[in-house]
């Protein structure tokens, strides 16, 4: 794990390196999935997640759009009085890993369904909806419906 320690100066210095780094460069790093931390120089203290919200807050000053609403936000604020909040951390974890791995598939997905000539559009875009579907009842605990079941249910032409 990358060791990054904060000074007093609020700059921060990268010890692998050997130099002072940016929060774009740490943000940097977390897009390339390196394990890094964050320490106050003089105290030790863990300093990794204000700094991650440093890197949001910029983000977002830069015009990028909020996931965290006011709302999500306020939501927060309220869990830190509520006895369950060590119990909605790891669930909010969850949920929004779960998130991030059906997006990973979904374009997984797209760069299969595009890579294939022989497919109309049209084709491809049917076939993406019936993965996405089939992955997205997998997810939620669900078994994946056989194709066109619906369209034979209770209708009589």
């Amino acid at each position: 794990m990358k060791l990054l320690k904060k000074y007093a100066n609020r700059r921060i210095y990268d010890t692998e390196a050997s130099q002072f780094v940016k929060l774009s460069e740490i943000r940097q790093m977390v897009l390339e999935r390196v394990a890094f931390q964050v320490v106050d120089e003089k105290s030790g203290k863990d300093l990794t997640r204000s700094v991650l919200m440093q890197i949001i807050t910029e983000l977002e000053s830069e015009g990028h759009e909020s996931l965290l609403t006011n709302r999500i936000l306020e939501e927060l604020i309220r869990f830190f009085d509520d006895k369950l909040v060590s119990l909605m951390s790891p669930y909010l974890e969850q949920q929004i890993l779960q998130s991030l791995a059906i997006q990973d598939e979904l374009r997984g997905q797209f760069a299969k369904a595009f890579a294939q000539p022989y497919l109309s559009p049209e084709q491809n875009i049917k076939k993406m909806v019936e993965q996405y579907e089939a992955l997205t009842k997998a997810l939620m605990g669900q078994a994946p419906e056989a194709p066109n079941q619906s369209d034979s249910k209770g209708s009589k032409d």
